[in-house]
């Protein structure tokens, strides 16, 4: 019996009906995912999308959305990768990082941006991998302490 062979996936710059597509992909119950579609509904940033391509039609697979925005200390401008998702069944499949490929391709070479930068969290394992196998590299730390919630006030029993 011979293996299934796997559809291509092709990614290419979103058009209009791929911005409204691609929503569906992005979770809109994270901070980061409200923030993503925020930015799809104001037109705001670049998207490339994956599609796998069968018989049946295109299936969107993956996403990254960008913005260029001014480096805080060179005051150059720098990619901001904002988004890099890739459906669960698509993925150690090169989807991630043939996104990252278009992103960092339109960013440094063919706008000679210094810099492509990104935030992600120090728990997401899979992630570090992937961007330090890219040559990603740690720029900052950041830490935060959050205020303690106030205590709740037990009702008092009626005497």
């Amino acid at each position: 019996m011979a293996a299934a062979r796997e559809a291509p996936i092709t990614v290419r710059r979103a058009g209009e009906a791929d911005r409204a597509t691609a929503r569906g992909l992005i979770p809109p119950t994270t901070a980061r995912g409200r923030a993503s579609l925020t930015l799809l509904d104001a037109g705001i940033g670049l998207l490339w999308v994956a599609f796998e391509t069968a018989p049946e039609g295109e299936k969107l697979v993956g996403l990254l959305l960008a913005t260029a925005q001014m480096g805080p200390e060179s005051e150059e401008p720098v990619g901001y990768i904002q988004e890099l998702l890739v459906h669960p069944a698509y993925r150690r499949r090169g989807v991630a990082m043939h996104l990252l490929d278009a992103a960092e391709r339109y960013f440094l070479t063919d706008h000679a941006f210094a810099l492509v930068s990104l935030v992600t969290s120090p728990e997401n394992d899979a992630a570090l991998r992937l961007y330090r196998s890219r040559g990603y590299t740690t720029h900052a730390v950041r830490l935060s302490k959050r205020r303690p919630e106030p205590p709740t006030e037990e009702p008092h029993a009626l005497e």
